[in-house]
């Protein structure tokens, strides 16, 4: 029983392990500055972030692993804004604030900030996605979210609303009684017609626009 046990523990820590590297991956190639934290350690530590997002708040990748993103909260930052994504955190909920970031040299800036859950293949939560865009004069630097996904197919929506709630091919195409082959064709259509290049981007559009 107990080998049993201690099996199942070190299969689950290698698929951890592999969804981490993957995300890690795609996070990589994405323009947003974007975040990876480890939903299953103690107060959900950092444990990635990408190169847009060390030009964006001035910290080095080395400087924010391990730490929590309090780290870019101020004076000027709204604990109402703060309470919102901690409440998602607990939640296990995506969820979109503006507020009032700092860069490494203490320089304030208007952040837009979404976080999005990523469960892993037994259901369980396991990392955040979190991306960050510069608010230029108090506007998004795109146009209207919701505008956006008038590009979207009735079908495309669904797909993208479960995305943006954590939720895996595997589990999409079973709750909308798809194959994983057409829920990854629709991801990659949507992406497409969002006019993005990853689906971290269009869950960001999606939880912005409310979806």
């Amino acid at each position: 029983m107990a080998a049993s046990l201690e099996a199942s523990a070190a299969k689950l820590a290698r698929n951890h392990d592999k969804l981490r590297r993957e995300l890690i991956r795609s996070t990589r190639y994405s323009p947003l500055a974007t975040i990876l934290t480890d939903a299953t350690i103690p107060d959900n530590h950092i444990v990635a972030v990408n190169h847009a997002f060390e030009q964006l708040s001035g910290y080095s990748e080395a400087e924010m692993v391990g730490h929590n993103c309090r780290i870019l909260s101020g004076s000027g930052t709204s604990p109402a804004s703060r309470a919102i994504l901690r409440n998602a955190i607990k939640a296990g909920a995506p969820a979109f604030v503006t507020l009032v970031n700092y860069r490494k040299n203490g320089e304030p800036f208007h952040n837009a900030v979404m976080v999005a859950p990523v469960y892993d293949e037994s259901g369980a939560l396991a990392f955040f996605l979190g991306t960050q865009l510069k608010v230029e004069n108090d506007r998004l630097e795109f146009d209207t979210p919701k505008a956006r996904l008038t590009a979207l197919t009735a079908q495309q929506l669904r797909v993208l609303e479960r995305m943006a709630h954590g939720m895996r091919h595997a589990d999409i195409a079973k709750d909308l009684g798809l194959s994983v082959k057409t829920v990854k064709m629709h991801r990659g259509a949507l992406v497409e017609r969002l006019g993005v290049t990853t689906s971290t981007e269009a869950i960001r559009i999606a939880v912005e626009a409310g979806l």
